[in-house]
């Protein structure tokens, strides 16, 4: 690996991208370690607080682990999901994100997600999908509803291998887990709007099971419509009513 000295004026950025591009380019990869932080300000030939700067912003990407009072420098460990995903719900909320674009989204990426994993499941994928239904059915209130909701649909898009739509769903995976378990204790009758998403559920996992990802992909739309475009202006419900 080799670095070059940067310019002093908002140095931290240069080193930043430096290391950066070491990582990603594969010339450090998961498991090295950096120089110690003595050796990358020789190197660098920049302040201490530059450095410092530096490695706490790659940190916050996920791309090295910081370790107080170790002789070795950091640690590459190339976690960026949590990084990026942090980023993106960031964003999320000083945006202000809509409830409709949310459900527009949600629409699209769980009908490509269902009909993916039409193509890709295997049995013991299914087998898990039943046992997350199962535990839905026991969930002792709405918030551990809510989560083992959210758990099916992550495995679901786990099984469809797409893993940039991972990725952003994981994002907003905290607003939908609030927004399904504010929506059953609010229902008049919470214990029967559980049992309705269930049957949501085991249709979708009888359409995998099938490989039928018409069916899947029409199920994933159409429920989130349901469920959901009551909530939102007539304006953005025409729209929600086109995807159908």
């Amino acid at each position: 690996m080799t670095f070059t000295p940067v310019e002093r004026s908002r140095a931290f950025e240069s080193v930043v991208d430096q290391i950066e591009e070491a990582i990603y380019s594969g010339e450090l990869a998961p498991g090295d370690t950096l120089p110690s932080e003595r050796a990358l300000v020789e190197t660098f030939q920049v302040s201490r607080s530059s450095i410092r700067e530096a490695l706490r912003i790659l940190e916050s990407m996920g791309l090295i682990t910081t370790r107080p009072g170790s002789k070795t420098g950091p640690l590459v460990s190339l976690h960026t999901r949590s990084g990026i995903t942090r980023l993106l719900a960031g964003t999320l909320r000083t945006k202000g994100v809509s409830l409709a674009d949310l459900i527009q989204y949600r629409m699209v990426s769980g009908e490509m997600a269902n009909r993916l994993a039409c193509a890709r499941r295997t049995d013991a994928d299914l087998e898990e999908l039943e046992t997350l239904v199962a535990k839905m059915q026991d969930a002792l209130d709405d918030g551990e509803f809510a989560q083992l909701d959210a758990q099916f649909h992550e495995r679901i898009r786990s099984i469809a291998g797409n893993h940039l739509m991972s990725l952003l769903n994981s994002s907003v995976q905290d607003v939908i887990v609030d927004q399904v378990s504010s929506l059953i204790s609010s229902s008049d009758r919470p214990s029967a709007t559980r049992e309705e998403f269930n049957a949501l559920h085991r249709e979708i996992i009888v359409a995998i099971r099938e490989r039928n990802a018409g069916e899947a992909g029409r199920i994933a739309k159409q429920s989130l419509y349901d469920t959901y475009s009551h909530l939102v202006d007539e304006k953005r419900r025409v729209e929600l009513r086109m995807l159908l």
